[in-house]
């Protein structure tokens, strides 16, 4: 059976014929045939923004390079121009450095006491931070702990009752960093202000460490990368023995409130080598005020005081000698071969000089006479008529040379600062200051340590251990191992040096001055002396000056009380109770004893 072709319909294989080639493929129609036809007037976004891309890449390329020049051009500056400061400032972020302060030398007496050491303490910024303020930061992890330095803060163990030998340390001023003196010093250092703290500041001060860490971006210590220990000071002992310094305050503190005064001195030394043994001034202060106080208000007060407690009246309060000074007319006049031991004056109370009078002191009080008076009686009575009538045969230039010998009216050179000079006066003084001459009359109130003369306690005792020594004046020294010193001897022969000696050594005996020593078991020897001032109250110095024992002597020691009255009343029996300390085999209890009594306020001695 035969199949018939189906008839796919009239006009097909002419239809195949439009769309294919003449090989039989399909022929491929203008896109734009075909998309004009179903979206008129569409263009491809490609094809539409090609040029303006084109731009755009090239403006990017450009700003590109521009920017990574800018950026290469800062590197380079950074890096390369600025690199070694840059480097520092890194470092200095990344690195610290710590001062550690050395802590200053030790101070002791002779026997070992302490007094003046160190504590532990703190400095933020160069200014002080307590202890309780620096754990506090350290609890809290505040940042400031690493800027804490490690410092000490000055202690004086024994408070007012050493202040003016040992003295307070302080914070440097920016005047002193200035100066030579204080070369090396930084801002925030503490250095001696007074006393020995000062004299000695070189030697106590030692040298300060250092340590270099590393710390993070937050501040925190990650090590150590250098340390430095500091060097301590170096510790020096005093020839002061604490004991009798204590002592000595004690019998001055107590005889100041008998006689309502505001004011006085005592300084003993060793006269066979110038070591000062004890040096009391009062009213003193408390030198940790100096030191740990933060307020300052403590000091304020101090420096308010119209008894001027800073000021150390040993060596920087200048008075009338009085009587004390009849040592120095007696070598002069022995010195001058005009007068002799044997030399002898009338006293009938009363001699003038033109119109003017000049009295004895025991004519004024009790309105006696003493008859006849050679040197030896002179000094045991202390009769002004004999010292009035040497210095009209030697004149006032034989008084003046050996007060001038003795080291009056110039400095002895004690290790201690602010030493005065005193004053020695002459026609040139006088007639520069007063612009009128020298009178006789002037010539006799010097021969008796008035008038114009001027002393400090230190040179009072300095003519006292001239006689105690036989004839030489050692430098007074706090430092024990430093070697005497001589500042004057072989001035005078040694006959007349024991001449004044054998009158010293009769003034604390039955018929001297001193009769609060009368019935002392221990031979002394000693000057009373009552100086005039021209208070309004006619109140009057008391000094009493001397040495023990008197043929051996250990130690010499010198009193004085302002405004309080006669040395031989208030000044003597100071001296008194020292030495019965100073001698007694039971020091310990002697002094317990003198703690108890003036704690309770009754004096002692009564």
């Amino acid at each position: 059976m035969t199949r018939k072709k189906r008839n796919l319909g009239f006009g097909f294989p002419e239809e195949v014929a439009k769309v294919t080639t003449k090989i039989g493929h399909f022929k491929k129609k203008e896109s734009s045939d075909w998309t004009d036809l179903l979206l008129p007037n569409f263009r491809p976004a490609q094809k539409q923004d090609s040029q303006k891309n084109n731009w755009s890449v090239v403006f990017f390329m450009a700003f590109s390079l521009v920017l990574f020049f800018i950026i290469f051009l800062r590197l380079f500056h950074l890096q390369i121009a600025q690199g070694s400061q840059n480097r520092a400032l890194a470092d200095g972020n990344r690195i610290q450095i710590k001062i550690i302060h050395a802590p200053r030398g030790v101070i002791f007496d002779r026997n070992g006491k302490i007094l003046a050491a160190n504590s532990p303490a703190f400095r933020f910024n160069s200014k002080r931070v307590t202890r309780e303020q620096a754990l506090e930061w350290e609890v809290k992890n505040d940042p400031r702990v690493l800027s804490l330095e490690v410092d000490n803060v000055r202690t004086y163990p024994e408070d007012e009752k050493f202040a003016h030998v040992v003295g307070y340390t302080g914070e440097i001023s920016e005047e002193q960093l200035k100066t030579e003196k204080y070369k090396g010093y930084r801002s925030g250092d503490q250095i001696g202000r007074t006393g020995v703290e000062a004299e000695y500041e070189k030697v106590l001060r030692g040298v300060d460490g250092g340590e270099i860490i590393e710390v993070d971006s937050k501040g925190r210590k990650l090590r150590t990368l250098r340390l430095k220990p500091p060097i301590p000071g170096q510790n020096i002992y005093l020839s002061i023995d604490a004991s009798l310094q204590e002592t000595l305050y004690g019998f001055i503190k107590d005889a100041l409130l008998k006689v309502n005064s505001c004011c006085g001195a005592g300084v003993a030394q060793d006269p066979a080598n110038g070591k000062i043994l004890a040096l009391v001034s009062f009213p003193s202060f408390d030198p940790n005020l100096f030191t740990q106080e933060t307020d300052g208000s403590g000091i304020s007060e101090i420096f308010s005081r119209t008894s001027a407690p800073i000021l150390n009246r040993v060596t920087g309060g200048n008075y009338p000698p009085g009587s004390t000074f009849k040592i120095v007319s007696s070598l002069a006049a022995l010195a001058s071969e005009k007068i002799n031991e044997k030399t002898a004056f009338i006293d009938e109370g009363v001699m003038y000089l033109g119109p003017y009078k000049f009295t004895n002191w025991y004519f004024n009080q009790y309105g006696k006479v003493e008859g006849s008076v050679n040197l030896i009686k002179a000094l045991e009575r202390s009769n002004d008529t004999y010292f009035y009538k040497i210095s009209q045969i030697i004149g006032e230039k034989a008084i003046i040379d050996w007060s001038r010998k003795l080291r009056l009216g110039t400095k002895l050179a004690i290790d201690l600062p602010g030493e005065e000079t005193g004053l020695i006066p002459d026609d040139a003084w006088k007639q520069k200051t007063y612009d009128t001459p020298w009178y006789p009359g002037d010539t006799l109130h010097m021969s008796i340590g008035q008038g114009f003369v001027l002393t400090t306690p230190l040179q009072v005792l300095g003519i006292t251990s001239f006689i105690a020594a036989g004839g030489i004046l050692y430098q007074p020294e706090l430092l024990l191992s430093a070697k005497p010193k001589t500042l004057v001897s072989d001035l005078i022969s040694a006959d007349k040096i024991n001449l004044v000696k054998e009158g010293l050594k009769l003034v604390p005996k039955q018929g001297g001055t001193a009769w609060p020593f009368f019935a002392f078991p221990i031979e002394t020897a000693g000057k009373t002396g009552t100086a005039e001032y021209g208070d309004p109250k006619d109140r009057t110095h008391a000094w009493y000056t001397s040495f023990a024992p008197a043929e051996d002597p250990k130690i010499a020691l010198t009193v004085l009380i302002e405004g309080g009255g006669e040395g031989s009343s208030v000044a003597a029996p100071i001296a008194k109770e020292v030495y019965r300390w100073y001698f007694s085999p039971d020091k310990n209890n002697l002094i317990k004893d003198l703690y108890t009594a003036t704690e309770s306020g009754k004096p002692l001695g009564e």
